[in-house]
């Protein structure tokens, strides 16, 4: 059960931080008059070497925000 879990919380961090990246790629995008991307550029499950890096930088935004949550809540429920 514990494995399950982890591998769980590891795609949902993961998709936590891809969301992030897509939000924030595409308001730069409107901002600079680029083109937007899709989400799928920014988050696939699949595990190629460019998904891969991909995976771990959006595992690495997912925990930062995930942390700053926590840590908010503490903060504002004290």
């Amino acid at each position: 059960m514990d494995f399950l879990q982890i591998i769980l919380g590891r795609y949902i961090l993961e998709f936590l931080g891809a969301s992030i990246r897509y939000v924030y790629l595409n308001i730069e995008s409107l901002i600079k008059n680029n083109n937007s991307t899709s989400f799928s550029n920014v988050w696939s499950p699949d595990g190629n070497k460019k998904k891969n890096e991909s995976g771990t930088l959006n595992h690495m935004v997912g925990v930062i925000f995930f942390g700053m949550l926590i840590f908010l809540l503490i903060i504002f429920n004290t």
